[in-house]
């Protein structure tokens, strides 16, 4: 292998590295989007401010609406601000930054 080969292996090699960094910078912003999103949601949609969604609140709204029972953990056809914040670490790794 020659000198010149070598050196574009090692220049991709280190391109590839920080493309892959940027990605996951971008992924992690994303996550803290949705879960930011998420959390500002479920307190829209708590019509009577009681701290509990009823699939009657959640329904219609394409993000929560689906993804209910998903977020119900225990089953009680409730979703609480903790079951939501317990979906969004398990889904996607950390809550809304602070």
């Amino acid at each position: 292998m020659s000198l010149i080969p070598a050196a574009q292996v090692g220049v991709l090699i280190f391109l590839l590295a920080v493309a892959s960094a940027v990605r996951a910078d971008d992924r992690s912003e994303y996550n803290a989007r949705v879960a930011a999103r998420l959390e500002s949601l479920f307190q829209t949609l708590d019509r009577n401010a009681d701290g509990v969604l009823t699939p009657e609140e959640s329904k219609g709204d394409l993000d929560l609406g689906p993804r209910f029972n998903d977020i119900d953990i225990n089953r009680d056809g409730t979703m609480t601000r903790q079951e939501l914040r317990a979906y969004i670490e398990r889904r996607y790794g950390k809550g809304p930054a602070p």
